[in-house]
């Protein structure tokens, strides 16, 4: 009839609208069908499904009216052994008893020996898995990308077919897994990984955690370099978790916890930095873009929270009282984070994320869900998010960057042998000049020496001049004065204080003493 739309047209129709991951997939399986022949549906094969279509012996009418395909149905519901009934039973005891051909009235016929073609089984199993239920459509299928030409195909083809729509709501395609030299994995090679080795040498985490940290859209390699590097990641992830749980031993977060506004500013930059990485990474997993969550969520824990948070906190966290509001800023972040990381992080690492919340409700907090998959994922809170914060911070860290590598000339020269025994001064450029001075206090803490200095000309016994910082210059020399036993600092003599059995503190580890009642 003329104006009305064929199977091939309206297919096309619904290929506009379903979401194609990646989106390659959208150009690959349009293209296919654009170009691909009338599909036969039938096989002339021994096996399958068969097509229950009668013929009359005498005048040919062909038997495929919907009551008879009820029938069909029914029985083969009813057999034991299935579809086998078809090929076991004669056409008479399929039939209707007495059933008679409309067109001649003759009651005998034969049998459809051929199959339907396995890929209409395949694609018509929306119909069975989702229509049956009550759901109209599928949100996403998934499979390998050689699907497009198969699965995906015969699926969009019949549902278009059978309900003017396409199945699914979204595709996802995935690459092939190979060795570590790309090649394909065979018996004959030697070279396959059986996932239950790796379960067992590794434990099942490592496993999933390789699969989200790979590029799924290619081809992905696996093998023993690729999964001990997978184990490091996982070791540095473990570790940074225990670090959190460590140091929230007495922290009771209903009685313990800051508000945001009354933490100290380096905690409260952490926690507007967390809010930024939760941001990224849950809009990549609502790309399903899962390994590029998982490199940021890396990099967040390596970088930002192992390297400088956690590194800067060590002496506040062991230096100050257990009440003080020093150390509850910090806990109460650290609180946040070991939420943060646990929930994010349980989709993959399953196993890890459930023994830690267990962990937590045993020490921490006893009235939290049962567990952890039955706790809410951390969102980003937007609120916590402090754009001019992020941008002090972020000069901070370069400065931060480029004083570790003038420590590091000067631990090689064996100047000194921690950060802690040294003095830096700095010359600042114009950009960085009043944001220093405002935290010059601060700053010996933030960059983990002894103390800090600024001169228009830094003299040192190691001098540079910033890379990344343009106009900066540091200097580094051993610093003056005295370590204190308690926090390993140097302080001048006359900074020091008494305690009972004689030994000397300096006056910060002297009032943290007396604060939590030790003197």
């Amino acid at each position: 009839m003329e104006g009305k739309k064929t199977l091939r047209q309206k297919a096309l129709e619904e290929i506009d609208k379903v979401r194609w991951i990646p989106e390659s997939g959208y150009r690959r399986i349009r293209s296919m069908v654009e170009n691909r022949p009338d599909w036969c549906i039938s096989r002339q094969r021994v096996w399958g499904v068969p097509i229950t279509v009668f013929y009359c012996k005498r005048c040919g009418e062909v038997l495929a009216d919907a009551e008879i395909f009820e029938r069909i149905a029914r029985l083969v519901e009813s057999y034991e052994y299935g579809a086998d009934i078809w090929f076991e039973k004669e056409a008479k005891e399929l039939l209707p008893e007495g059933y008679r051909c409309p067109k001649c009235g003759s009651t005998e016929f034969e049998k459809e020996e051929d199959i339907l073609d396995v890929w209409f089984d395949s694609g018509s199993s929306h119909a069975a898995v989702l229509k049956r239920r009550g759901i109209p459509k599928a949100d996403m299928y998934l499979e390998g990308s050689d699907q497009h030409r198969g699965w995906f195909q015969s699926s969009l083809l019949e549902g278009v077919a059978s309900y003017d729509e396409a199945p699914y709501r979204s595709v996802l395609t995935h690459g092939f897994i190979l060795d570590e030299k790309g090649r394909k994995m065979s018996k004959s090679l030697g070279n396959v990984v059986s996932p239950q080795e790796v379960v067992e040498r590794y434990g099942a985490d490592i496993l999933r955690l390789w699969t989200v940290s790979e590029d799924y859209t290619e081809d992905v390699k696996i093998g023993e370099q690729v999964l001990k590097a997978v184990a490091e990641d996982y070791r540095k992830i473990r570790n940074t978790i225990r670090f959190l749980l460590g140091n929230l031993y007495d922290f009771n977060p209903d009685r313990d916890a800051l508000k945001p506004e009354d933490l100290l500013e380096f905690d409260r930059w952490m926690l507007s930095h967390l809010q930024v990485v939760l941001k990224e990474v849950h809009r990549f997993f609502s790309q399903y873009q899962f390994y590029r969550a998982f490199s940021a969520l890396k990099a967040f824990v390596n970088r930002e929270l192992s390297a400088v948070y956690l590194d800067v906190l060590k002496d506040r966290l062991y230096v100050y009282a257990p009440d003080s509001r020093e150390r509850r800023s910090a806990q109460t972040v650290l609180w946040e984070l070991l939420l943060a990381l646990t929930t994010v992080l349980a989709p993959v690492l399953s196993f890890t994320a459930e023994e830690v919340w267990q962990t937590v409700r045993r020490s921490i907090k006893s009235d939290l869900p049962e567990s952890v998959f039955l706790a809410s994922m951390y969102l980003p809170k937007e609120e916590l998010i402090d754009e001019k914060l992020e941008e002090v911070y972020s000069k901070l860290l370069k400065l931060r960057e480029e004083v570790n590598r003038a420590l590091e000339q000067a631990r090689r020269q064996k100047l000194v042998r921690h950060p802690y025994e040294a003095k830096v001064v700095l010359g600042l450029p114009p950009g960085l000049k009043d944001l220093v001075e405002e935290r010059l206090d601060y700053l010996p803490f933030f960059l983990s020496v002894s103390r800090v200095e600024l001169s228009a000309e830094p003299k040192g016994a190691v001098e540079l001049e910033g890379e990344e910082v343009k106009g900066l210059k540091v200097a580094v020399s051993p610093a003056e004065g005295q370590k204190c036993p308690r926090c390993w600092l140097y302080f001048p003599e006359e900074e020091f204080e008494e305690l009972p059995d004689g030994q000397k503190v300096c006056r910060r580890c002297y009032g943290a003493l007396r604060a939590a009642g030790v003197v």
